[in-house]
Formats: structure tokens, sequence, C-alpha cells
């Protein structure tokens, strides 16, 4: 795989993904107000959550028994079909628990929800694990490029649905649920024809051993799946918990104030993540030294450049904000403002994410992702009853720079580069 060439081409799309989603969110803010928005950002982070929860790690399982041929190709796609009919039938069953219990009071007085839009979220987790599933079976047959170019062009089509209903005048939460709903079911079922064309294609299976149970199949997925998945759960808890807390100490027009923060906040990582999924692969076939160096040199890379971007941020944040809904947005710059030296601070943690799984140490990822959500929860929940939305922040841009600084200690550890070859950035970086 060449590198550079691949690595343009996924930070192209994701680029384009980052500034379509950007736009969606200012629309959604924009049209629904603080409230509206708080109650849209919390469906999305329980639709999200439930899918990565759900997803089991099936698909990260599927990777290497689609690459060295371990299993036959149809009996690992088959187990991916029976997952996600147990998945639906778990979908099912949680909504009608949901309905009848006293969680339903809080679904419908505080997200607004009706037996519709439980419908429409249960449909959005079920695509969002789907796409998943089929995004990691398009990696395991090469296709580095395919899903990233799906979720920015899922974006763009979700951007178009948005802007029309506000251009209409009729962008409300259900018609905003139901559009991502919609848009995301349609992307899953492109990928998933994506991968019924790819693995047909790819060498043929190897021959077919005493055949397992398919039951068997799926359990030796999650077996070895789960702890790539609840590194990914950790790290989206990570990022949206807080917002859970905030809700439960404030309102719903805080959680959109503060999920706006958050969101400006996060653009900044788009050179990080963009640098992620290399290291997975050059990690992986590098000799020590110069895989140490590569992923060094993407540290320092992803750091400068997250520092270069927020002093732009955090000067442009106040008269950018002050645009949506007639300044109803400003409480959200003082947040934004505090999540800056945090977002700075885990630039290096999101890159050697990438690195770590590279080498096979994915449970570092694990135990740092773990360790930075349970103290942005305990710090959450001591400072948000006293600063409210700034409390989040801080308690966010605390943990972001713990979970950063354990990742790169591990790395410093495991490397034995000094800290400044880590983290002080260079001019030959840009040069090479």
């Amino acid at each position: 795989m060449k590198l550079a060439e691949t690595g343009s081409r996924i930070l192209f799309w994701r680029a384009l993904q980052k500034v379509a989603n950007a736009l969606v969110v200012l629309a959604i803010a924009h049209g629904l107000g603080p409230a509206g928005n708080g109650r849209f950002s919390l469906t999305l982070m329980l639709v999200t959550v439930l899918a990565a929860v759900l997803a089991g790690g099936v698909g990260l399982a599927s990777v290497p028994p689609l690459r060295q041929g371990t299993l036959p190709v149809r009996r690992i796609l088959a187990a991916q079909v029976l997952w996600v009919g147990w998945v639906v039938a778990a979908l099912v069953g949680l909504g009608v628990i949901a309905r009848a219990t006293d969680l339903w009071p809080w679904l419908h007085g505080t997200l607004g929800w009706d037996l519709p839009m439980l419908a429409a979220a249960a449909l959005a987790t079920l695509a969002l694990l789907g796409f998943e599933i089929a995004n990691y079976d398009l990696l395991a047959a090469g296709e580095v490029v395919y899903g990233t170019r799906t979720a920015a062009l899922r974006a763009g089509v979700l951007l178009a649905a948005v802007a029309a209903l506000l251009v209409g005048s009729r962008l409300d939460l259900p018609s905003a649920i139901w559009a991502l709903t919609i848009v995301h079911v349609l992307a899953t079922l492109v990928v998933v024809r994506r991968v019924r064309g790819v693995w047909p294609r790819s060498p043929a299976p190897a021959p077919e051993s005493p055949a397992r149970p398919l039951s068997r199949v799926v359990a030796t997925m999650v077996r070895l799946g789960w702890l790539g998945q609840l590194s990914a759960l950790s790290y989206l808890l990570l990022l949206r918990l807080d917002q859970l807390i905030l809700e439960s100490y404030l309102d719903v027009a805080a959680v959109g104030i503060y999920s706006l923060a958050a969101w400006a906040a996060e653009l900044l990582w788009l050179v990080p993540e963009a640098l992620n999924p290399l290291l997975v692969h050059s990690s992986a076939d590098d000799q020590d030294e110069r895989r140490d160096q590569t992923a060094a040199r993407a540290v320092r890379l992803g750091l400068a450049g997250t520092a270069a971007a927020a002093v732009p941020a955090m000067l442009l944040a106040e008269p950018l904000i002050g645009l949506l809904r007639d300044g109803a947005y400003l409480p959200a710059v003082e947040p934004l403002r505090v999540l800056l030296p945090g977002i700075v601070a885990f630039a290096p943690g999101v890159i050697l994410a990438g690195d770590f799984i590279g080498r096979g140490r994915s449970a570092w990822n694990t135990q740092a992702s773990v360790i930075t959500t349970v103290v942005n929860v305990a710090l959450c929940l001591m400072w948000i009853p006293r600063l409210g939305i700034l409390g989040a922040a801080w308690a966010s841009t605390a943990a972001y720079g713990l979970g950063s600084g354990i990742m790169v200690w591990r790395f410093r550890r495991a490397t034995g580069l000094p800290w400044a070859t880590i983290l002080v950035p260079r001019l030959d970086d840009l040069r090479r």
C-alpha cells in the first residue's frame, strides 16, 4: 500500500466529511435552537453508543480470517448476518422494555421521542452497526478508502436533506432524526452491496473444515473482537458521556450549547484522525526503528497541526458562533476555548491509537480510554454542579490531557525515544 497516496485520499474524503458534518451541525443548531439541538445531540449519542455496544467487535474480528483465508468467506459473512439478526431481536426487545418501564418518561419528556422516533432510533442504530461491519469487510479486502469516501458522501447527502428541510421551514426534531436514519440506511446498503461485489472476486477460500455451527463462529468473533470494540466504546463514551451528565444536572438547552462547543473543538482533530489509520498499516509492516521514527514523526505533525488550528479557532469563536440564531449560542464560546488545550493535548493520543493497533497492542488503547473515561466522569460529577457547562469543558480538557499523557508514556517506554523526539515539531517533518 502506498501510504502517501492512500493517506492523501483518506485525508481528502475525511476533510469533506468534516465540512459536511460541520454544516449539518450548524443547520440543525440554527433550526432547532439550543433545546432542540440538545435533544438531537442526546439522541445521536444514544444511537451511536448502542450501536458500538451491539457491534460486539464482530466486524473487527472478521478482518484476520478474511485476509488469511482461515475460514471460508461465505461462513464469515453468514455469521455476520446471523449476528445482525440477533441484534434486530435485541433492539425489538429493548424497545419493548423502554416503552414499558420508567425509561419512557425520560425518552418522551426529555428527548421528545414518540413511538415513530423510537423506531427511527432503532433503525439508525442498526444502520450504524451494519455500516461498521461492512466497512471492516472492505478493509480486509484492501478497500481502505471506500468506507471513508462513502461516509463523506453520506454526510453530503444528509447535509442536502437537512438544508432542504431548513429552507422549507420543515426542520424539526422528528424530521432531523428521520433524515439521519434514512441517509444512514442508504449508506449501509451501498457498502453492503460493495462487500458482495468484492469478496466473490477474492482468492478462493480455504477448504471447508468440519463445519462449526454459525452460532459458535459468532461467539468466537465476539470473543476475539470485544477488546478492540471496548476501546472504541470507551473512546466514544469519553467524547459524549459528559452530555448525559450535563443534562441530568441542568437541561437539554445546556446540552445543545455544550455539544456545539464540543463539535467545533473536535474539528481540529482532522489531521490526527487522518494519520491514525496510516499508522495501523505502517506500524504493522515496518521494522522496529523505522516504525518508531514514522510514528514519532506522525505525532509531531499531528500535534503541530492541531495546535496551529487552535489559534484561529480561539480568536474566531465569538464572531462566528454569534451568527447562529441571533446569538443564542454565544454561551458556547467560553467552553470551546476551555476545550481547545485538551483537544491539542489529545492529538498525540488520537495518532498513537493507530500505532498501538499496528504493534498488536490494542489493549493499551483500551486501558488508556477506560482510565480517561473514568476520570472524565468523576470530574464531571464534581465540577458540573458548581461550574455548569464550563465544568464539563474543564473535565474533558483534564481527561484528554491525562489520556494522551498515558499513551505517549507507553509509546516512549516501548520505543526508548526521547520526549523531544516524540513531541517537539521539526521543520524537516514537512520535507520528507
